[in-house]
């Protein structure tokens, strides 16, 4: 008896205690514990701004979720709902004597699609696309190309509402068409060749995909040939050469910011899907590439100023953007001659002191070519986009020093409970980045007292 009681007391005890812990957890369903903000983890960092004590920091705009918005559809005008309803009953109307597969629904679909998609109702907009690709394909066959502008936006809707999977398939699939339909030759591939590179850097930097190091291989065999097809039907004086030489040299950061990544690309199904876009593009280039590429690529941004009869300051600026890839790969004294020689042409100028002050005055976050947030989750297994995390700021301090690190690193945002963690990871990140060194007569000094404000993203 004595053990049968002793029994249920234990039972009793641990009945209240999983009771009361319930209740807890009830409790604290709403507001997450200082133990789940101190696990907060931090996703995107991005460019830094300066604090001055002459003018307040201005951060661009928070960008709002591109997606389907209930209360940006309510506000929309009444006339666009009357015109959304007629182009459902034309679709139904066709439907009834037709069929579904009339191939005059192809018209009527897409503009719905349209319509739905300025309206940010983008799930809409990608149905009706899909069904307009369907029919146009049964009408006309399924390679024709007049499915290319459905393919186009339904792809932009696909990425709006943050469909990663399906935007990949159909950017693989909308390049397939076009290359099919004109062929490497014809001039209308070159924004199919610009489309799909800035879609695979895009999913490089939100993380998605199997192997990332293939998508920056993709990236750049495909602006490579963005390139010859310009140079070959436009010349070198072409507006888009300019783009293409930056996003290549972008692209070979990524590869030196992410080495890891390369890792697997020797394995069959990458190699053979690698080889099989080499081919499409009638390239013999090994890629990806990081140094070599970055260098060719900066180089060739200086020509192209200097045969445009670009300014000065434009010269300069090219030489110095060169400067700092050589400083970014530790070659400091190729970097110290580009600085010396950016600087010499300044001093060429009337105003040459302003200038010098403009470019070489100041600390500069580098690479200075790199403009979106740095994604710091790589590997996490679900990409995280900014619209659906939350943002704050702090303001550090720093040194830096004539090779670019920083030094002295202080954190003036005040640190509690909930933001420790964050700025923990921020400093981290802060004292792994370069900076462009102050330039005094041609060399790069050593410098104190540089305030910046950083926004992250968690």
């Amino acid at each position: 008896m004595n053990i049968y009681l002793l029994n249920l007391r234990v039972i009793i005890i641990c009945l209240a205690f999983f009771l009361g812990e319930v209740s807890a957890q009830d409790e604290n369903t709403d507001e997450p514990s200082v133990e789940d903000n101190a696990r907060a983890r931090m996703y995107y960092l991005e460019k830094p701004i300066v604090v001055d004590s002459n003018s307040s920091p201005t951060l661009t705009n928070v960008p709002l979720r591109r997606g389907i918005e209930t209360s940006e559809i309510d506000l929309q005008s009444g006339a666009d709902s009357e015109t959304l309803q007629r182009y459902v009953l034309a679709i139904e109307m066709i439907e009834d004597t037709g069929g579904v597969w009339d191939s005059q629904l192809v018209e009527q679909l897409s503009t719905l699609g349209n319509l739905q998609q300025q309206r940010l109702n983008h799930p809409a907009a990608i149905e009706a696309y899909r069904r307009a690709i369907q029919i146009n394909r049964i009408a006309q066959g399924l390679h024709t190309p007049d499915q290319i502008p459905f393919l186009e936006n339904m792809i932009d809707s696909l990425v709006a509402a943050e469909d990663w999977e399906q935007a990949d398939l159909y950017s693989d699939y909308l390049f397939f068409v076009q290359h099919k339909a004109y062929g490497i030759n014809d001039p209308r591939l070159i924004p199919a060749l610009e489309r799909l590179a800035s879609w695979n850097i895009r999913a490089f930097n939100l993380g998605y995909g199997d192997q990332l190091g293939a998508r920056l291989s993709t990236a750049q065999m495909l602006l490579s040939a963005g390139l010859r097809a310009v140079v070959a039907h436009y010349g070198r004086r072409d507006e888009r050469f300019l783009q293409y030489l930056k996003d290549l040299a972008r692209s070979a950061y990524y590869v030196k910011m992410y080495p890891e990544y390369l890792a697997g690309l020797d394995q069959p199904e990458f190699r053979a899907r690698q080889e099989n876009l080499r081919q499409k593009l009638n390239s013999n280039t090994i890629y990806p590439r990081s140094f070599s590429l970055g260098e060719a690529a900066l180089k060739d941004i200086i020509n192209y100023h200097i045969q445009e009869n670009g300014s000065v300051f434009l010269i300069a600026e090219a030489i110095t953007h060169l400067a700092d890839w050589y400083l970014l790969f530790d070659r400091r004294s190729n970097a110290q001659n580009r600085y010396l020689q950016a600087w010499s042409l300044l001093s060429t100028e009337p105003n040459g002191d302003q200038l010098k002050e403009k470019l070489f005055g100041h600390v500069v976050p580098l690479p200075t070519f790199m403009e979106g947030p740095k994604n710091l989750e790589m590997r996490a297994s679900i990409p995280k986009v900014r619209s659906n995390l939350k943002y704050s700021t702090a303001d550090v301090s720093f040194s830096v020093s004539i090779t670019g690190g920083v030094r002295d690193l202080d954190v003036l945002t005040e640190e509690n409970d909930e933001n420790a963690n964050l700025l923990s990871r921020l400093r981290r990140s802060i004292r792994f980045s370069k900076f462009r060194p102050v330039i005094e007569n041609g060399q790069p000094v050593h410098s104190a007292g540089h305030v910046f404000r950083y926004r992250y993203w968690y």
